[in-house]
């Protein structure tokens, strides 16, 4: 980015665009408009900032996921926590996962009631355990936040949180990249909704995921929590940046000369995987799927197919080769550390949601994948909200007449390093 957000001088000089809010929400993706929704609700003014176009870029709009969504009857719930807390070395906790089920169970509910077009079975029954038509969800949760009254900076990335005197966040500043006209948003609280970091490995959807936020955050000083879950990469195939894992459990691994690879799988084989393509290439074949399994596996996500069509191939009968992309933190579980129920930081007026927060809570030490990590953005995000709606409420009518400073350094020659205070 070649224009310099900080420059020297008062902000009034390089901040054109100059607004105040009760809660500004940093993101554009699930956990990102749930925020801002929930805190409109609350009546607080929200502005949203993206570096995208909210509602398209980042993991979710282009491919779709599986969502952790249990109904709330007692051994299906029991099953689905104790069936991850293994995987992740037992170090995800229960009073978590259970509000996760319960917020997740309630907001899918409440698409629905939007008009989100969930799955049916043959008996007209909804299924809700996919998000498949994400570009649909997506589209739905932005008309949602624009109908509450929330204002959307699109394509206007954040470059530095703004902290008051006593360390408390208090807003940001950016940049608008279509006009380059620069921006400062000075708020009672700040939601960081960035999503994670997959270090521009150019998995679908993830190359604007560059963890941004956690640098903001911990520019205000926040902790991060996790990371050494974090080195975390999905199945994909060679020739494609689709990164679908779900469809790989009905797979069976190979070497080259069609000798199944034994213990490879894509759960609890990756491993072996892994080894195996440090030395040589690995093929699959979705030869578990049923002809019914293959017929459902078509209709839920073309993304994944899409290449395959365009290559001739049919994955359900052929070998093709694959690979494993990193997706850090999009896929694993480290993210930024909230100190309570209400996803506050340890920084005051901070609050992290979806990707950008650890899930070490619900996942442990095992990747959230798509599931886990979904019904962790909306419901991390939908209380991220309301908190940040109320602690702003709490804070007063004066809160955005506080003397703030810039926090930038990496990347951005702050002047409020060489200058003082901005006011």
């Amino acid at each position: 980015m070649s224009t310099n957000l900080s420059e020297s001088g008062s902000s009034s000089t390089f901040s054109q665009l100059n607004l105040e809010a009760d809660v500004l929400v940093i993101g554009g993706g699930p956990s990102a408009t749930w925020a801002a929704w929930n805190a409109a609700v609350q009546g607080a003014k929200v502005i949203l900032v993206d570096k995208g176009y909210c509602g398209t870029s980042g993991a979710t709009a282009p491919s779709g996921t599986g969502v952790w969504y249990v109904p709330p009857d007692p051994q299906q719930r029991e099953e689905a926590m104790a069936s991850r807390e293994a995987l992740g070395g037992f170090l995800s906790e229960r009073s978590w996962m259970e509000r996760v089920l319960d917020q997740t169970y309630t907001n899918l509910n409440q698409l629905s009631d939007w008009g989100y077009p969930f799955p049916v079975d043959d008996r007209g029954r909804p299924h809700r355990r996919s998000l498949q038509q994400a570009h649909d969800y997506m589209r739905l949760m932005r008309k949602k936040i624009t109908k509450a009254g929330v204002k959307i900076l699109d394509h206007s990335p954040a470059l530095e949180l703004l902290v008051d005197a006593a360390g408390a966040v208090a807003g940001a500043r950016g940049i608008c990249r279509q006009t380059g006209e620069r921006w400062q948003v000075k708020s009672g609280a700040v939601v960081i909704a960035t999503g994670g970091c997959a270090f521009l490995s150019k998995a679908l959807g993830c190359n604007v995921l560059t963890g941004d936020g956690y640098l903001m955050a911990a520019e205000a000083g926040a902790e991060m929590s996790g990371m050494e879950f974090s080195n975390a990469y999905a199945l994909s195939p060679a020739f494609s940046s689709v990164t679908k894992g779900a469809y790989y459990r009905w797979a069976t691994f190979y070497y080259e000369d069609g000798t199944e690879i034994e213990g490879a799988g894509s759960q609890r084989g990756r491993s072996i995987i892994a080894r195996t393509l440090l030395t040589q290439p690995v093929y699959a074949r979705l030869d578990k799927a049923t002809p019914e399994i293959e017929a459902m596996l078509r209709t839920i996500q073309h993304n994944f197919l899409l290449p395959f069509d365009r290559m001739g191939i049919n994955p359900f009968t052929q070998l093709f080769p694959v690979t494993l992309r990193l997706e850090g933190t999009v896929r694993g579980t480290g993210g930024i550390r909230i100190v309570d129920y209400t996803c506050a930081t340890s920084v005051p007026g901070l609050y992290a949601a979806g990707d950008a927060a650890t899930r070490e809570l619900i996942c442990g030490g095992f990747t959230g994948g798509g599931s886990h990590n979904a019904a962790w953005a909306t419901s991390s995000g939908y209380w991220a909200g309301e908190a940040a709606a109320n602690y702003a409420r709490e804070l007063g009518t004066k809160a955005n007449q506080r003397s703030v400073r810039g926090l930038g350094e990496v990347g951005i020659a702050s002047q409020n390093s060489s200058k003082g205070k901005g006011k």
